[in-house]
């Protein structure tokens, strides 16, 4: 049945969801056009929100988000509660009640991809998840839809706008990681408990999105290597930039050959003169590599409440037309599970870079020769070294290796740090030049 008035239901009206109906309030007549239809947001469901009158939507408010699930009058669920449950149960049921579902539910997506999508496939649903990576960014349109033709080979991405708001601090004014964090967290860029930010977690959940995408089956998040920026040193972050040439970012990488997927997020260093040097504060950055398009850059804004809720109302307008057309625009779910396939994750110790390795060494004859010597039977081949003055106690040596397996690292490095004359555990960054 062809719909003329397509009914909206909001559950969860935190930042995301208020900017949201701001959205609504100031360009519905714009988002009708778009969308071909009337849209109206018919129900807010939400916990914590005290009532609000709206003389245009009118919509009903409720604390009990089964409410709106069981209403056949509603077409679109927007999922805005963010965390597992009672997210998860949200979405699935109203999947299950014949709703369409947007979300911008990262942590939901990366860990039960597989339930959410067979559910939506099964009960004939589409879901829409545009805002969960890179906020404002149409990445996940731009991947699924514009880049449908290609295979699908690397992806590279600046996924955290608090990470990246940190580490442009660090670069640019020299501070240290803890006073960069606070700075975050003054402005507004990192919550009260950062952790999911900084260890790279929330990193992880959107590489693990975009590689699912890019595989045409789930890449567990499990699967994915997250290395955290809490342990970097100021010291290696402005010796990277002075010397070398160099910026540090937190990226997501994913490699995909066949069957075979290399995914992991990390601190890394890359040319300056590379565009994804330039992506600061609280910008995204993501570059999709596809066999017959190449390099394709996505870039924006990758945090707050205004750029999310851009994204989740293009998914509200792209479900709308489907609602209004009856169907007739096509009612494939937007992901297709190719049946029990699995991506076979490529072990860390096989993934292949250059390396910056920095150990801290007593000030003494042959200290230099010794870790070469070491890298050297590990077969870790090296590009150059550069010693600079002490810090303290103990001189910084810094070998910049050639491209080489992590293994072969990890061996190295586990070596030296017994040696009597390294004073501290070795720093490790990878090196990306993004081949």
């Amino acid at each position: 049945m062809i719909r003329d008035t397509v009914n909206i239901a909001l559950v969860g009206m935190g930042i995301v969801g208020s900017a949201l109906v701001d959205i609504f309030r100031r360009n519905l007549p714009l988002l009708e056009d778009k969308a071909g239809t009337r849209l109206r947001l018919s129900w807010i469901a939400d916990l914590r929100r005290t009532p609000f009158k709206d003389p245009i939507q009118k919509p009903r408010l409720t604390k009990d988000w089964r409410q709106v699930v069981r209403d056949p009058s509603v077409d679109i669920v927007v999922e805005l509660i963010g965390g597992y449950e009672p997210a998860r149960t949200v979405v699935l049921e109203a999947l299950r009640a014949g709703k369409h579902v947007a979300t911008a539910n990262k942590a939901l997506l990366a860990k039960h991809w597989d339930e959410v999508f067979k559910t939506a496939q099964e009960h004939r649903g589409l879901l829409y998840f545009e805002a969960s990576v890179g906020s404002g960014i149409p990445v996940i349109q731009g991947l699924n839809e514009g880049m449908a033709a290609n295979r699908i080979e690397r992806i590279y991405g600046i996924l955290n706008g608090t990470t990246n708001y940190i580490l442009t601090r660090m670069t640019n004014e020299g501070l240290s990681f803890a006073a960069a964090l606070k700075g975050a967290q003054k402005a507004g860029f990192a919550e009260a408990d950062p952790t999911l930010d900084v260890e790279g977690v929330d990193a992880a959940n959107k590489l693990a999105i975009l590689a699912s995408l890019a595989a045409g089956a789930w890449v567990r998040l499990e699967d994915v290597f997250v290395e955290g920026v809490t342990d970097l040193d100021a010291w290696d972050v402005h010796f990277a930039r002075r010397k070398l040439g160099m910026v540090t970012k937190l990226l997501g990488i994913a490699h995909l050959d066949g069957d075979r997927v290399s995914a992991r997020v990390h601190p890394a260093l890359i040319p300056a003169a590379h565009p994804f040097a330039n992506v600061s504060a609280e910008y995204n950055a993501i570059i999709v590599h596809g066999d017959a398009a190449g390099d394709v850059m996505f870039y924006g804004k990758g945090a707050g409440g205004p750029a999310a809720a851009s994204a989740v109302v293009s998914d509200i307008i792209y479900l709308a037309r489907q609602v209004a057309s009856g169907g007739r625009a096509g009612q494939m779910p937007y992901v297709t599970i190719h049946g029990e396939r699995r991506p076979v994750a490529v072990p860390l110790e096989e993934v292949v870079c250059r390396h910056y390795l920095r150990f801290t060494a007593k000030d003494r004859p042959g200290v230099l020769a010794q870790l070469a010597g070491i890298l050297g039977r590990h077969k870790v081949s090296i590009a150059s070294v550069h010693q600079d003055e002490g810090r303290g106690r103990g001189v910084p040596i810094v070998f910049i290796t050639h491209r080489v397996p992590e293994g072969a690292v990890a061996a190295a490095l586990k070596e030296a740090d017994r040696l009597s004359t390294t004073l501290k555990k070795a720093v490790r960054l990878r090196i990306e030049d993004f081949s």
